[in-house]
């Protein structure tokens, strides 16, 4: 199953039953196309309902027909532990996790561990474990791409860092404050945070 976000709306892939609201539509997705999927997006995107695909195979369909409807970019994060603390980051009014786009030539884990360092000011941190991939789609803010659809795949990494600095803030990158949080405190994270990251954020709640 795979779950896609637009702002805090669900579009899920699944090849069985689901639990959904009544403000989702139901699509039977067997035989889409990149074209199914762009002429079904053009309409979704203007309205407020959730989505469900029922296809008998979702690997498939996001592959060869979901994913190509867009222009992928693909990122890297990382959950950073230290002793029982998670480090966050505030950004544009919101709780997030470090992160960015791949670099030509970079591993996923070679982005998620540069990425730490330049938005919270740490070194030394290591990666532990590989943590689901996270999907959202937005409209390009960019001028070379002013307006076009993006599906945003972020690889996830728990690390570990064992270091005494409590980080910097790259305010270049709109981050006001980093913070560390218990794990009884990641209530308060999911009250303002994107939804596509509850679903990381709840593997330490």
């Amino acid at each position: 199953m795979y779950k896609i976000f637009l702002n805090d709306r669900e579009i899920v892939i699944s090849s069985k039953a689901t639990e959904y609201s009544d403000n989702t539509e139901i699509v039977s997705a067997e035989g889409f196309t990149i074209d199914n999927i762009k002429s079904w997006f053009s309409e979704f995107h203007q309205k407020s309902n959730h989505a469900v695909f029922f296809h008998p195979n979702p690997e498939e369909l996001m592959t060869t027909s979901f994913i190509p409807a867009f222009r992928l970019i693909q990122a890297g994060g990382g959950v950073v532990v230290r002793n029982s603390k998670l480090l966050f980051i505030f950004r544009n009014e919101k709780w997030d996790l470090p992160k960015g786009k791949i670099d030509n030539g970079e591993t996923p884990e070679q982005t998620a561990i540069r990425e730490v360092t330049e938005e919270c000011g740490i070194t030394g941190h290591s990666i532990v474990r590989h943590l689901p991939s996270t999907y959202h789609i937005y409209q390009s803010p960019y001028k070379n791409a002013f307006g076009k659809w993006i599906l945003k795949k972020t690889f996830w990494f728990e690390m570990s860092y064992a270091g005494v600095e409590n980080g910097t803030p790259e305010t270049g990158e709109n981050i006001t404050e980093i913070k560390w949080f218990e794990r009884e405190e990641l209530g308060e994270i999911m009250k303002n945070t994107y939804k596509n990251l509850v679903q990381i954020i709840k593997i330490y709640s």
